[in-house]
């Protein structure tokens, strides 16, 4: 019952944190144009407002268990959350979006620092840092449509919970997933927000760090399965089956094509050279869809490789 309750909280502060965060950077005029919708902008980076109820779970429950590192968790997820942040400003007001050093270095010291206190052993710190930057990083380039990535993170996190036995790490596992699950009640089609890098970085460093606090290095192996769609996203289909020198990033291109019916179809990309991503390739394989028919297939599709992972390893 009292899980229940801090659940339902945490949702419902989240709800209100999401809110007021899409009506101010409305008015500071922090927003993105949706390039599948094109007309419609919304507030591009309301992934910060997690912060408000994952603190407020996590000092509550820090003040009933005395667990420090529920606090040393919440600064990770936090420093994660603000270099998003920075980094989603900086691509609103500049010409050009700020470069991948800029993230990957702040990230990786954040990273080291959490993993040498949490490893279980001194060889285990550069592979456990690399594994907290790269399941954030997976967070944040497995995206592109309404809900894709905030979905993705929340059937992520309820499905790690099984394998989150002690009392208190269950319980961040709660307020993380309660948390991403408010962010998604806006962000699922029609999106009214975006999470933005500061919400894809904010899940992301979440699940990976709650991990390393478990120190159970065989969970870390084993987590790594939840990301099989992920890791065919960018390591096969943007990396392999891609073109190299085009526009990776989908910065120039915007990359599907609104139909007069309302569903979307791949973009036609100069010489044919498409710059492949999941959503893409479930468009090869069904033909045009609805965005949202897109994104429920992407969820269906981790959700059931969760649930396998789940079944045969927990």
């Amino acid at each position: 019952m009292n899980e229940a309750i801090l659940f339902a909280g945490v949702f419902l502060i989240g709800i209100v944190s999401v809110k007021l965060t899409a009506l101010i950077e409305e008015k500071k005029k922090i927003i993105s144009m949706d390039y599948v919708k094109k007309k419609v902008f919304l507030p591009s980076s309301t992934g910060i407002a997690l912060l408000l109820p994952l603190w407020l779970g996590g000092i509550y429950l820090f003040f009933s268990s005395n667990a420090f590192e529920l606090i040393t968790w919440l600064f990770l997820v936090s420093f994660f959350s603000f270099i998003g942040f920075l980094s989603d400003l900086k691509n609103k007001w500049k010409s050009i979006p700020a470069s991948w050093i800029s993230r990957a270095v702040p990230i990786a010291l954040a990273s080291l620092v959490f993993s040498f206190f949490y490893s279980p052993g001194i060889l285990w710190i550069v592979p456990l840092a690399l594994f907290i930057a790269g399941i954030a990083s997976f967070h944040n380039t497995f995206a592109g449509l309404n809900g894709w990535e905030t979905g993705s993170g929340f059937i992520i996190s309820i499905a790690l919970l099984a394998f989150l036995p002690n009392p208190i790490h269950f319980s961040i596992g709660l307020i993380l997933s309660a948390s991403i699950l408010a962010l998604l009640l806006f962000n699922k089609f029609p999106a009214r927000v975006f999470p933005g890098d500061s919400g894809t970085l904010l899940i992301g460093s979440g699940i990976a760090g709650l991990i390393v606090l478990t120190q159970d290095t065989s969970l870390a192996l084993i987590s790594l399965l939840f990301y099989l769609p992920h890791l065919i996203d960018y390591f096969v289909l943007k990396r392999l089956l891609s073109n190299k020198a085009g526009d990776p990033t989908q910065a120039r291109i915007i990359p599907y094509k609104l139909l007069k019916d309302n569903r979307i179809y791949i973009a036609d990309y100069p010489k044919g050279k498409v710059q492949w991503d999941f959503a893409k390739m479930l468009l090869k394989l069904f033909g045009p869809l609805k965005e949202w028919q897109v994104s429920l297939l992407i969820w269906v599709v981790v959700a059931l490789n969760s649930l396998a992972v789940v079944y045969f390893f927990a």
